[in-house]
């Protein structure tokens, strides 16, 4: 005989379901086919449902709310500072007289309030091992500053050697600000990095728990990769710290990154200076009115885009959306998880029956099997459509995005529900023929090694693989 009576706990979980419902519609104020599921999984599975709801589906408390309306306000002040005359220097060169770049760049401007940075210089990486050495190595020569923001952060062996360099910085004097994901980075605590912080360095947790291994905040996690060295040289892209990134991992691994050194350096500095001023508290007007020094002459016009749940408007969402309207030869998407809201299938959807060459590159090898189930069912539709779905031979984590032939984009936002809305996301907008051809270069170089799924492959899938992928597409509203 069981010591409590069931009907009255399961009364609660449902009056507890019932809240949340209410929560979802009137405060969370969720888009109505989340609300569907929530109620479905409640019905199907109240005590599990509710559980999931606190974990995963639960929107920010009144104080984070909070927290994040005054964020979005420094973010707002603190990017009017870099709003100079660069739209107006742009305004005058040649690339600027191509309309589309032109109106991407204003509505960027306008609508995301993303200064533009002229002159700069980037390398590429599909090798982060490479990647990583590069950046060791710039590290190892600061003389002034390291900032660093990364979603993950292991203790293994790549991160106990960044760790240990930094801790060999900071005893050289450098200022060294490290902010770390308090989920993402769950294994990587104070006791890991006690050398460091002993050593003077701040090392700080993005939305930390209230106990140490219990965070109900799953939702709202900082995705987000940065490196800022001396204000000069700049790290940013798809990959995390940890082996697994340098291919050393379970499965085979591809991600992509990249190196900016000038006037964008000041982009990425100010992104991450947000996020730390969100972290501490902290005024950081001073730091960003410091204007980079360089002699950087190229001409490679970027912006840097960022959204969040601290802002209602899907900002990198919404711009994805404007380039794939405007496009006009091809959409090329190299991303890890394929599960778009509606507005963004439709958007590409339309792109396809207009005769814009659309690519999609997805992952043979996924690193969430159920997730995978619903990229494979959103990629079947385009696939069926027309658009070219690759299959690479390996998880690829790459973040890029090719439109026609001036205009690519590289960072850490994933097409899915969750970067649109529930993450803090960058992505690197850079205009030009030369660095698009780079990035266009290195898709179809990707390409080569991987498979087609065409209709054929569509429709001999199993009747366990097609009811998989139907369910997990019904819960997509909630990953």
């Amino acid at each position: 005989m069981l010591p409590f009576d069931v009907d009255i706990y399961l009364f609660i979980i449902i009056i507890l379901d019932l809240l949340s419902i209410a929560i979802m519609i009137f405060k969370e104020q969720k888009r109505p086919s989340s609300i569907m599921v929530w109620s479905l999984l409640f019905i199907v599975l109240p005590i599990a449902g509710f559980v999931l709801y606190v974990f995963i589906g639960k929107g920010p408390s009144l104080k984070k709310q909070r927290a994040f309306y005054l964020k979005m306000q420094k973010d707002k002040n603190l990017a009017s500072s870099t709003l100079d005359d660069n739209l107006n220097k742009f305004k005058n060169l040649n690339i600027s007289k191509q309309q589309h770049i032109n109106d991407i760049v204003e509505f960027n401007a306008k609508y995301n309030l993303a200064a533009v940075a002229i002159y700069n210089e980037v390398i590429i990486y599909t090798d982060i091992a490479k990647q990583y050495n590069d950046m060791i190595s710039d590290i190892l020569n600061a003389k002034k500053s390291i900032n660093i923001l990364y979603f993950i952060y292991k203790t293994d062996s790549v991160g106990t050697r960044l760790r240990d360099i930094l801790v060999q910085k900071a005893k050289e004097g450098i200022d060294i600000k490290l902010v770390v994901d308090d989920i993402g980075s769950m294994s990587a605590d104070n006791k890991f990095f006690k050398s460091l912080i002993d050593n003077g360095a701040e090392v700080l947790r993005f939305l930390q728990g209230k106990w140490k291994y219990l965070n109900f905040n799953i939702n709202y996690r900082n995705h987000r990769k940065m490196v800022v060295i001396d204000d000069s040289i700049a790290y940013t892209g798809g990959a995390n710290i940890g082996n697994e990134y340098m291919n050393k991992g379970k499965i085979p691994w591809r991600d992509t990154h990249m190196r900016v050194t000038g006037d964008g350096v000041a982009l990425i500095n100010l992104r991450f200076l947000k996020d730390y001023s969100y972290v501490t508290h902290k005024d950081v007007t001073t730091y960003v009115l410091a204007k980079p020094k360089h002699n950087i002459t190229n001409i490679l016009p970027m912006q840097l885009i960022s959204s969040g749940p601290d802002v209602a408007n899907e900002e990198i969402k919404q711009t994805y959306i404007k380039l794939i309207y405007n496009a006009k030869e091809r959409i090329w998407i190299q991303t890890p998880y394929y599960i778009p809201d509606e507005s963004f299938a439709d958007a590409v959807s339309t792109a396809v029956k207009s005769g814009v060459d659309v690519r999609i590159m997805i992952p043979e090898k996924p690193d969430k099997k159920l997730v995978y189930y619903a990229t494979k069912s959103y990629a079947s539709d385009m696939a069926k459509l027309g658009a070219t779905v690759y299959f690479y031979p390996a998880f690829i984590h790459s973040k890029t995005l090719i439109v026609d032939d001036d205009i690519c984009s590289l960072g850490t936002f994933n097409i899915d529900v969750r970067s649109f809305k529930l993450h803090f996301e960058l992505t690197n907008l850079m205009y030009g023929k030369d660095i698009t051809s780079k990035m266009a270069d290195i898709f179809l170089d990707d390409a080569k090694k991987s498979s087609v799924m065409d209709t054929e492959y569509v429709n001999m899938q199993s009747k366990n693989e097609k009811f998989m992928q139907a369910i997990m597409r019904l819960f997509a509203p909630i990953f």
